[in-house]
């Protein structure tokens, strides 16, 4: 039986992917990881039919072990499962050689046809984001597009708030916080808080 290997460092979304081809026709034995770095280990003594790559790792972005991996691994197959609908972040992840994008949010049939194709040696990209490539990118296109949650959280890091204070005062989850977090690192290609918090303030986008 061929293997798949998931990176991604939240359980839920992990099992979700597990259960989910398990349930399937895909004759794949699906194996868990949750950061690159275990991830890259992993590919050193096994071999593996399909990536299923989340972008926000803790360790390193998945456009870097994307990268990383191709070099290393001829004919590897990765697809992106994601969150993030944005045009840089696509980009990027298709210049370091992904084969495929996808959302989180897309239905399992959609999921299941992605990793077959991928998988066929065919590229996948799910349709909202193929819309997202087809569009036209607006003046500011530099500047990354950030939904009011994120807005909230990046106002509140900039104000030197951690993950728990600004959980407490959003009613949500410090994981949640967390997730935002990353999400606005790699909005802002940005290495670290500070750069991200510099970048905003210069930009515009927040004020103190």
């Amino acid at each position: 039986m061929h293997k798949a290997l998931i990176v991604e460092d939240h359980p839920i979304v992990s099992n979700s992917l597990n259960h989910l081809i398990q349930s399937s026709d895909l004759e794949l034995e699906c194996y868990h990881v949750t950061n690159a770095h275990d991830g890259l280990a992993w590919l050193n003594g096994n071999k593996a039919e399909i990536i299923l790559l989340d972008i926000n790792l803790p360790d390193l972005s998945g456009i870097e072990f994307c990268r990383m991996a191709k070099s290393r691994y001829a004919g590897l197959k990765i697809l992106a499962i994601t969150s993030i609908e944005q045009r840089y972040v696509v980009d990027q992840m298709l210049a370091a050689g992904a084969d495929g994008f996808i959302l989180k949010s897309s239905d399992t049939d959609e999921i299941l046809d992605a990793i077959k194709q991928v998988i066929s040696g065919k590229q996948y990209i799910s349709t909202s984001v193929a819309e997202l490539l087809k569009g036209k990118q607006p003046a500011n296109s530099d500047l990354p597009l950030l939904t009011r949650r994120e807005l909230e959280v990046l106002k509140l890091i900039a104000d030197g708030l951690t993950n728990q204070e600004i959980a407490d005062k959003l009613f949500i989850s410090s994981w949640t916080v967390d997730s935002h977090r990353k999400n606005l690192l790699l909005k802002f290609n940005a290495k670290n808080t500070a750069i991200l918090v510099k970048t905003a303030v210069t930009s515009g986008i927040i004020s103190f």
